[in-house]
C-alpha cells in the first residue's frame, strides 16, 4: 500500500479509535463464536462426510459430474454477484476520495480485492481438503491424488475471485456470460467427451476417485492468466458504480446490524423496468381477482427476480421430494428445502409486505386491513401450491414416493407463506431484546436477537423437517403450525 493510499485510510480509521478493551472483547468474541458455533459445525460436516452415507455420495459415479456443475455454477454466480456487490469495495467516503484521485484503481482498491479473494480461496481450498481427507481416510484415494484435487480447488477459488471482479468491472458482459458458463457446465457434466476442453471439466477430471486424475497444467495456466488480468480489470472500475455499490453495501450492513434483515435485502431489490405499459389494476373484475392480477403484474415487472424466485420454489419442491428416497425421510434435506422455499417466496410476497405496511394506517382501498392482507396473500398461495404440486409430481414420477411428497409439500407451502406474513408484520427490534441475558455460559442477548431476526427462516426450516416426518409423527408438524399461526396472530394484533 502506497503512502497516498494509506494516508486517507489512516484518517478514516482514526475516527473510530479502538481501546485495548475493545480489542480484548473482539478477541473474546472471535474465540467464543469459534468454540460455540464454528467448531460444532465443522465437526458435524466432518462426521457427515466420513460417515457411510457421506462416503457413498463422495464415491458415487456422479460425483465428478456434480463437481463440474457446482464449479460452473459458482463461477456463473460470481459473475452475477459482482454486478451488485464487487470484491474491490471500500466505504463510500473512502471510495469517493480514492476513485476521484489520479491513483490507479489497481493500487487504491487492491487491499479489499485481496481480502475478498483470500476468503473465497480459503473456502474452496477447505472444501477440497475435506473431500480429499475423507476419501484418503477411508482408502478410496491416495494422498497424491487428493493433493492434486486440493490444488484444483485452490485454482477454483482464484478464478471465482476474478469472475467476481469481472462482474464488478464489466457488468453487462457478466450478465451475458453467466448463463453461458452455467449452461456449458451443465452440458459438460453430461457429455464426457468435452471434459478435457473446459476449465470445469479439468476440475472434474482432478476428482480423486476412480481413474487417474487428469493433468492440471491447463487449469493452472487459466488461473495464472486470470491473476495477470486483475490489474487491468481493476483499472476499468469507474467512480459512479463504485460509489453506488459502496452506498448500497453500507445501507445493507447498517440494516443487518440492527437485525432488520428484510430491509437489508430490500436494498438490493431490482427496480421495475419492464412491463410498465401493462395495466395492473382492473376495477371491473371481482376484488380477489383484482388483487391477484395486480400482484402478478407487479412481480412480472422484475422478470429476472421473478424467475429466480420460481426456480427457488421448484428447487425446494425437488429437494423435498428427494428427502423421501430412503426408508426414513431425510429431515435435514427437507429442512433445507424449507429455507429455500422461504427465500424463493420473496418476489411473490411484495403485496403482503405492502399490506402489512399500510395495515395500521387509514384504509386506502375502502376495505378492511384483514381483507386487504387476505387478498394480497392469494398470489403467493396460488403460485406456491401450483409450483410445489407440479414439481413434486414430476419428481415423484422419476423417483417415486408421490403420495407422501405431495401431501407433505402442501402444508409446507402454506406454512412458508404464513411465515412470510409474520415476517412482514414483525416491525422493528423490540427494545427488551437489547438488554443483556447473563448466563453461566455468557451473554445470550446476541443469540436472542439473531433468533428474533431469523425466526421466519428457522420456523420454515422446522416446518420442512416436520413435513418430511409427518407420516411417522404428525405432532411436530401440528406444533409448528400452531406456533406459526399464534406468532402471526400476535403480530397482527400488535402491529404498528
Amino acid at each position: 500500500m502506497t503512502g497516498r493510499v494509506s494516508a486517507p485510510l489512516g484518517i478514516w480509521r482514526s475516527r473510530n479509535t479502538r481501546t485495548r478493551g475493545d480489542h480484548a472483547y473482539l478477541a473474546y468474541l472471535i474465540v467464543m463464536v469459534t468454540l460455540v458455533a464454528i467448531a460444532p459445525l465443522v465437526r458435524a460436516i466432518v462426521v457427515s462426510m466420513t460417515g457411510a452415507e457421506g462416503i457413498a455420495i463422495l464415491t458415487s459415479p456422479e460425483a465428478p459430474s456434480v463437481t463440474m456443475l457446482a464449479v460452473s455454477g459458482m463461477w456463473a454466480s460470481a459473475l452475477l454477484l459482482g454486478r451488485v456487490r464487487g470484491p474491490a469495495l471500500r466505504p463510500p467516503f473512502v471510495t469517493h476520495a480514492l476513485a476521484s484521485s489520479d491513483l490507479p484503481r489497481a493500487t487504491s482498491f487492491r487491499g479489499p480485492l485481496l481480502r475478498s479473494g483470500t476468503m473465497v480461496v480459503a473456502l474452496t481450498t477447505v472444501v477440497g481438503v475435506l473431500i480429499g481427507a475423507s476419501l484418503v481416510s477411508t482408502g478410496y484415494s491416495t494422498p497424491g491424488d487428493a493433493g492434486l484435487f486440493v490444488l484444483a480447488s485452490t485454482c477454483v477459488g482464484v478464478i471465482s475471485s476474478l469472475a467476481w471482479l469481472v462482474g464488478q468491472a464489466m457488468p453487462r458482459t457478466a450478465a451475458l456470460f453467466s448463463p453461458i458458463v452455467f449452461a456449458l457446465g451443465a452440458v459438460t457434466s453430461t457429455v464426457a467427451e468435452i471434459q478435457p476442453f473446459t476449465p470445469w471439466g479439468w476440475v472434474g477430471l482432478a476428482y480423486p476417485v476412480g481413474a487417474a486424475p487428469g493433468p492440471l497444467a491447463p487449469l493452472l495456466a487459466v488461473t495464472a492468466a486470470a491473476v495477470a488480468a486483475a490489474p487491468a480489470l481493476m483499472n476499468r472500475l469507474s467512480i459512479t458504480p463504485l460509489a453506488a455499490q459502496a452506498a448500497r453495501w453500507e445501507a445493507a450492513t447498517s440494516y443487518a446490524s440492527g437485525m432488520e434483515l428484510a430491509a437489508a435485502a430490500t436494498v438490493y431489490q431490482a427496480a421495475p423496468k419492464v412491463g410498465r405499459h401493462l395495466r395492473a389494476v382492473r376495477p371491473a373484475l371481482r376484488s380477489p381477482v383484482v388483487f391477484l392480477l395486480r400482484d402478478a403484474v407487479g412481480a412480472a415487472r422484475t422478470p429476472v427476480r421473478l424467475a429466480a424466485g420460481a426456480l427457488a420454489l421448484a428447487a425446494a419442491a425437488a429437494l423435498f421430494t428427494l428427502s423421501f428416497v430412503s426408508e426414513t425421510p431425510d429431515w435435514a434435506l427437507s429442512a433445507v428445502a424449507g429455507v429455500i422455499l422461504f427465500a424463493g417466496l420473496g418476489p411473490f410476497t411484495d403485496g403482503i409486505r405492502h399490506a402489512a405496511s399500510v395495515a395500521s394506517d387509514l384504509p386506502l382501498y375502502g376495505i378492511s386491513d384483514a381483507r386487504l392482507l387476505t387478498y394480497h396473500a392469494l398470489f403467493p398461495v396460488v403460485t406456491t401450491m401450483i409450483v410445489l404440486v407440479v414439481v413434486t409430481v414430476i419428481c415423484s414420477l422419476l423417483i417415486g414416493h408421490a403420495a407422501p411428497a405431495i401431501l407433505g409439500s402442501l402444508p409446507l407451502g402454506m406454512f412458508a407463506v404464513l411465515a412470510r406474513i409474520g415476517n412482514a408484520l414483525k416491525g422493528p427490534l423490540p427494545p427488551a431484546l437489547l438488554t443483556p441475558i447473563p448466563t453461566p455460559m455468557g451473554d445470550l442477548g446476541a443469540a436472542a436477537r439473531l433468533t428474533w431476526a431469523m425466526d421466519g427462516v428457522l420456523l420454515t426450516a422446522l416446518a420442512g423437517a416436520s413435513a418430511a416426518l409427518v407420516f411417522q409423527s404428525p405432532v411436530l408438524l401440528l406444533a409448528v403450525g400452531v406456533a406459526l399461526t399464534g406468532l402471526t396472530i400476535h403480530r397482527w394484533r400488535h402491529r404498528v
